[in-house]
């Protein structure tokens, strides 16, 4: 039924967005709600999902903040951001309960979400249907289709677009050994005009990302190179030329080349000469698209020196509180070697999120938290296509991510590049045209600084954060532990690739076996 016409509204609800979870791994409860409800009417709002009915029950009742939305009751109320406090004139009564004695209720919501509130026919007959007999407004909230068909309207939360039908819901995605996925893409990037040995060091840092459960800076990235291949945005015979190589600041120029090539030598020689003289700096300009940062661990790894790689990129990130976007989602990596220990490496992206991961969502289907993104108004959402829609990741950390950000500005920006993120060139809105962005790699020998017992002390520190939590530490709580998990995952059960990349990149049951092996998940990688 459509919305009786003619009479006043006695409640309205917009972008309602709840979720609940640490940030950057929130669970949506409730993605965007938009409600109005007019006097003497009963709408339903019907979820499969009776934890999101319950939040919208306690934001309405004053007793939960949401993460974003406005409500208001009566005919002349504004909306306002949603705060927990009960509006003034709603109602929240459980279904099959008596109303209060007394009083004006513009508005009245129905908790129709217990077992114990009685079968449909009771929970939607009262106090529902003598509430709009009374002239209220009725917000009926259930998780039973036969309560919310009692109703002159539904409204259904969180539903979705059904995706289209597949006959095996295992085509969603294609599973791949390190080794298979490796050899697939290097035979794209071939295929495309690619010198061998700068598709394999290509395809490594690629397939890198994916082992190491960074998908956003995997081979979902490769259709994307090979159109900026095509269209001039990268020039895959570029030869990265020292601008000056001598002393402890190196400066490379990497003529709009593939990013990995450059970054690679940068990182080779900024480690090695650290070894020597126990502080080195190389910056890298005219560059693109380098991957994940941590990719490079291996160098200084071998070179047992600190390594520290800031790299800006073109703007899609809102500064706290903003909508446009207009810092880049810029990165640092830290890599600490520990001797036969797996090296300490602390990998992020300066926006709440790498922009990739969003991509990723996108590829999937699938939603994203609403902290992950907003629209071009600003407002938070939960779909991944908002971000290419002119839609920006918040930085992260408010004023301090802000200062974070700012920081690896001077450093990989100006310093390093001559140049910020806002004047770099987008590598998916502008594919014909070199990014030039830049890095900067940093590194230091603990030897110049009379050999710290750094193991020793980063086993202090590692006990100390575990014992912060009393009822024992989470299985992940320090870096690069969810990359040990992701990188077990991936050798014991090969590499997700969602179906929508293997069809862009024309690969084949024969050329891309899905089945994995137990070959070593990156040739050369640190494990």
């Amino acid at each position: 039924m459509t919305e009786a016409a003619g009479r006043p509204p006695a409640l309205r609800v917009a972008d309602l967005i709840v979720a609940e979870g640490p940030e950057g791994a929130e669970r949506i409860l409730i993605a965007g709600l938009t409600v109005s409800v007019a006097a003497g009417e009963i709408v339903a709002v019907h979820t499969d999902d009776r934890a999101s009915a319950d939040a919208l029950i306690q934001v309405l009742d004053g007793r939960r903040r949401a993460q974003y939305g406005a409500m208001a009751a009566g005919a002349h109320g504004r909306p306002r951001r949603v705060a927990p406090a009960r509006p003034a004139g709603v109602t929240v009564v459980r279904a099959g309960q008596a109303l209060p004695p007394g009083g004006s209720r513009p508005v009245v919501v129905v908790d129709a979400t217990r077992p114990e509130a009685g079968p449909s026919g009771a929970l939607s007959a009262e106090p529902a249907h003598s509430a709009a007999r009374d002239g209220s407004g009725v917000l009926l909230v259930t998780t039973d289709a036969d309560t919310a068909a009692t109703a002159d309207r539904v409204v259904h939360l969180n539903r979705r677009p059904e995706p289209p039908a597949r006959t095996d819901p295992a085509q969603d995605a294609v599973r791949f050994s390190a080794a298979a996925l490796t050899a697939a893409a290097v035979g794209s990037l071939t295929s495309a005009g690619v010198g061998s040995d700068r598709a394999a060091l290509v395809a490594r840092v690629l397939v890198d990302a994916d082992v190491r459960g960074h998908f956003s800076h995997g081979v979902g990235l490769l259709p994307m190179y090979l159109d900026r291949l095509e269209r001039g945005g990268i020039d895959p015979e570029a030869a990265p030329e020292w601008i000056s190589e001598s002393g402890p600041v190196a400066v490379l120029d990497a003529h709009g080349g593939f990013g990995q090539v450059a970054a690679e030598l940068a990182a080779e020689h900024c480690a090695r000469q650290a070894a020597a003289t126990g502080l080195a700096a190389v910056a890298v300009r005219g560059n693109n698209h380098i991957g994940m940062l941590a990719a490079y661990r291996d160098l200084f790894v071998r070179h047992e020196v600190v390594g520290l790689v800031l790299n800006i990129s073109g703007p899609s990130v809102a500064a706290p509180g903003a909508g446009r976007p207009t810092l880049g989602n810029d990165a640092v990596c830290m890599v600490v070697p520990r001797g036969d220990q797996r090296p300490l490496v602390v990998d992020f992206a300066t926006g709440t999120v790498a922009s990739g991961k969003i991509r990723h969502a996108a590829h999937r289907g699938e939603p994203v938290p609403a902290s992950w993104l907003v629209d071009r108004q600003g407002r938070p959402t939960t779909d991944p296509e908002e971000l290419d829609r002119g839609g920006a990741v918040p930085v992260f950390g408010g004023h301090k991510g802000l200062g974070v950000a700012v920081i690896t500005e001077v450093l990989a920006g100006i310093l390093a590049g001559g140049t910020v993120s806002p004047l770099v060139h987008k590598q998916r809105a502008e594919p014909d045209r070199p990014m030039d962005c830049s890095q900067l790699f940093l590194a230091l020998s603990p030897a110049a600084f009379g050999d710290p017992p750094v193991d020793e002390l980063l086993t202090v520190l590692s006990n100390a954060v575990a014992a912060g939590y009393p009822q024992g530490a989470p299985r992940v709580h320090l870096p690069e532990q969810q990359e040990e998990l992701a990188e077990a995952a991936a050798l014991d059960g090969g590499i997700s690739v969602p179906l929508t990349v293997v069809e862009r990149l024309g690969w084949t049951a024969d050329r891309t076996p899905a089945v994995p092996d137990r070959t070593p998940a990156v040739p050369g990688g640190t494990r």
